[in-house]
């Protein structure tokens, strides 16, 4: 009796071990995001949209633009064009990107992809009259975080959505600050142990029976 007993509640644990396998192998989103109204994100390692406003991390990134384009000396750099776009390549590992719009009544639709996936795409349009300076600005930050750890390359594509805000996407900051984050093991790393265990209580049982 005890063995018949011990035998179902094994054959219980393997099957739910399976089905957190199965539910494991489930394909997650490729980051997480996050837009912050009204804040700027506080970046360790950044650079300004506009390239000709030097900055002191620089060497950390490459970057190129697509279409025309509108700068000022306070960093930013506006795509002006229907699918223009701006692409940024990290030159060091991260786990998570942030993008700092700088906004008012001349933006419009954005998306936003790492590594070839679209990964958010919303409107950066703000009630701000046109040549106001950086102060006047809307800001909002993007947040990408959740990432693998190894370089990345970004694209903030200016997109025409129908009956939407249609204009301009401009750029203020880019960069990266990641904190140390502690991985989670993965499936197998957790149910081999487990299923190794209940398989040798399950023998030692039947052998004192």
């Amino acid at each position: 009796m005890k063995y018949v007993y011990l035998k179902q509640i094994f054959l219980v644990l393997l099957a739910t071990l399976m089905v957190i396998g199965t539910a494991s192998a489930v394909t997650a989103p490729y980051a997480n995001v996050e837009l912050i109204e009204d804040v700027e994100c506080s970046l360790d390692i950044w650079r300004y949209g506009n390239d000709n406003v030097i900055g002191q991390y620089d060497s950390y990134f490459s970057s190129l633009v697509s279409g025309s384009t509108w700068t000022d000396v306070d960093g930013r750099l506006a795509v002006l064009d229907e699918d223009g776009y701006m692409q940024i390549t990290t030159q060091n590992p991260t786990e998570c990107f942030c993008i700092v719009f700088a906004s008012d009544s001349n933006d419009g639709w954005a998306k936003v992809y790492v590594d070839g996936n679209e990964v958010w795409s919303g409107d950066t349009w703000a009630d701000v009259g046109l040549t106001q300076d950086i102060n006047a600005q809307k800001i909002r930050s993007l947040k990408i975080t959740d990432l693998e750890n190894t370089v990345h390359t970004i694209k903030i594509k200016n997109i025409n959505v129908a009956n939407c805000h249609n204009g301009h996407v401009t750029i203020y900051k880019y960069g990266y600050n990641c904190p140390e984050t502690t991985e989670i093991p993965e499936f197998p790393t957790i149910a081999l142990p487990v299923a190794a265990i209940l398989g040798l209580a399950f023998i030692f049982q039947r052998k004192q029976e």
